[in-house]
């Protein structure tokens, strides 16, 4: 997911990235700064990317405690996006707490 997919997407949460303090000063990739502004504002996980098999990763991710481990293979900046994805999904559907 882009920055730009994130603000049309979901505007108030974008928003609150935009807002958030560090989301300027880190010296990461934009995916990774996100990654970093949910785990830091919401009790999310974005866990585990194991390695299965040469580049492709198996995603999970932890939202209240629940881990949910995916059954895909994705190369890691796809796995990356759609954790991120999934994140911003349980936030705008108010499951995390």
């Amino acid at each position: 997911m882009t920055l730009k997919e994130l603000a049309e997407s979901f505007p108030d949460i974008y928003k609150q990235y935009s807002d958030h303090c560090s989301s300027r000063r880190m010296k990461l990739k934009p995916i990774d700064r996100l990654i970093s502004f949910i785990e830091s504002k919401y009790n999310i996980s974005i866990i585990n990317i194991a390695q299965e098999k040469k580049q492709n990763y198996r995603p999970s991710i932890r939202i209240n405690g629940d881990e949910t481990k995916y059954d895909i293979l994705l190369p890691m900046s796809q796995s990356k996006s759609f954790l991120v994805t999934k994140a911003l999904e349980a936030i705008n559907m108010g499951l995390v707490k």
